[in-house]
């Protein structure tokens, strides 16, 4: 544990945000240096100038994916100075997600020393690595462009749920946009004019009523979030537009084109639609029963969040999302890391890929 501890705060020490893509760089140059200071096998990829490091046992093969990310979302400074206290690990991406990047990486390479130990070949090793650099801002130069390449049986992605519970559905997501127009005037005469305002906030409720009423276990059913609204430019004009976007998440049970389309028969702006995220649904597999008989105290479940995870439907890897207890802590001022559950997912992930070398599927 000491030196997953380590390397994750030597990771959080990198101000990894998008708005510093030159740190983004060096931690993932510092992540290539440290494997390959261990004689681990890597390849350092980038794709729009996104870093990814992948580590396979063979070339672009591997029965287990072990996927994590060093991208981390804006903080002050002082988060990046990693605080260890009361058994936690305190700073920004302690949680989300650079211990699970260390943690892989240090799995990975005591697999690999145990193996020469035994006078095995680094082939037989069924535990790959890939970490990437992109995830909080969509994945799409990341994982997706990494996936790609790769093929695997069975993807963990380490980026959500707890040691006692395995994400094995997330909602799917649809950034909606609305712009009202109307027709600009002086401040002081606006019979004169159309106020785009006012004909937004109007649409805008009737939008909230799509997503009104809906009741389900766990919440799981769509919900919607007014994020943003841009309107006006000065107090003593008539605005001539404004517009507002959603976040909405969708589950299984929504037709989002039919959402889309009625919304727009409903309102008297113009819906302009992003191309929907796909949700995330683990398929049944071998694998996973085979993780879930050594892991007796976790169960399965779902999120109303996202994740890379989303990709592994559309180059049809089975996969799940798992991860260490940090608490809902992620984005957050106090976002930590439970250090004993780094310890119990270290080792269920240690017996897990040892179980499948021994008795492969």
């Amino acid at each position: 544990m000491r030196e997953i501890v380590d390397l994750t705060k030597d990771l959080i020490r990198f101000k990894s945000t998008h708005t510093r893509s030159e740190e983004i760089q060096k931690c993932a140059r510092f992540i290539e240096t440290w494997l390959k200071d261990h004689d681990i096998a890597c390849t350092f990829m980038e794709s729009n100038a996104v870093p990814s490091i992948r580590a396979l046992p063979a070339r672009h093969q591997t029965p287990v994916l072990l996927m994590a990310h060093i991208d981390v979302v804006n903080a002050a400074d002082p988060l990046f100075e990693p605080i260890e206290k009361d058994g936690r690990l305190y700073g920004r991406g302690a949680i989300d997600d650079k211990y699970a990047a260390a943690l892989s990486m240090v799995l990975l390479k005591n697999r690999i020393q145990s193996n020469h130990q035994r006078g095995l070949d680094d082939g037989i090793l069924p535990l790959g690595v890939l970490i990437t650099g992109d995830e909080e801002v969509g994945g799409y130069d990341g994982a997706r462009s990494a996936l790609s390449g790769i093929n695997c049986d069975f993807c963990i992605a380490l980026d959500g749920g707890r040691v006692d519970k395995i994400v094995v559905k997330e909602k799917g997501i649809l950034r909606l946009k609305v712009v009202a127009r109307g027709k600009t005037a002086h401040g002081a005469r606006p019979w004169k004019g159309e106020n785009a305002i006012e004909r937004l906030m109007a649409d805008c409720l009737v939008v909230k009523g799509f997503f009104e009423g809906l009741t389900a276990p766990e919440h799981w059913h769509r919900t919607m979030n007014l994020s943003v609204i841009h309107a006006g430019g000065s107090v003593n004009q008539v605005p001539d537009e404004a517009e507002a976007i959603f976040d909405i998440r969708y589950t299984e049970h929504d037709d989002v084109d039919d959402l889309v389309q009625q919304i727009q028969a409903a309102v008297t702006s113009q819906v302009i639609a992003q191309e929907p995220e796909p949700l995330f649904i683990s398929p049944e597999s071998t694998y996973l029963e085979r993780l879930l008989a050594l892991a007796t105290d976790t169960r399965t479940g779902i999120a109303h969040g996202a994740s890379d995870a989303r990709f592994l439907s559309q180059f049809n890897i089975p996969g799940i999302v798992w991860g260490a207890d940090g608490n809902s802590s992620q984005h957050s001022t106090e976002e930590h890391v439970e250090i004993q559950s780094l310890s119990r997912l270290y080792d269920l992930l240690d017996r897990f890929v040892n179980d499948i070398q021994e008795n492969p599927i």
